[in-house]
């Protein structure tokens, strides 16, 4: 049963968002699109939750760098996916 919940519990914790975007003020923004690349191929965008969150999991191959935006928000550049996780990225107006 421990072994069971441990697992459960591996499985849980591997889901949470990875990426949050939020404002200047730290106010998530939701719908934010977080496009993963490499240094020769685009993922599809996701998009973030209302708690401005999104999964992007490491892929082959091999995620480099997430480019985040948003109509309202200046462009943000390229953002290293080999930072710490969560990465929090700030959009500015």
């Amino acid at each position: 049963m421990r072994s069971l919940l441990g697992i459960l519990a591996l499985v849980c914790s591997s889901c949470s968002p990875t990426v949050f975007v939020v404002d200047e003020a730290g106010r998530p923004i939701k719908d934010a699109k977080v496009v993963p690349m490499s240094r020769s191929f685009n993922w599809p965008p996701k998009e973030t939750d209302k708690a401005g969150g999104v999964l992007v999991h490491q892929d082959l191959p091999t995620i480099d760098y997430l480019q985040v935006s948003k109509i309202g928000y200046r462009n943000h550049p390229p953002v290293n996916f080999n930072l710490p996780k969560p990465i929090t990225v700030v959009l500015k107006k």
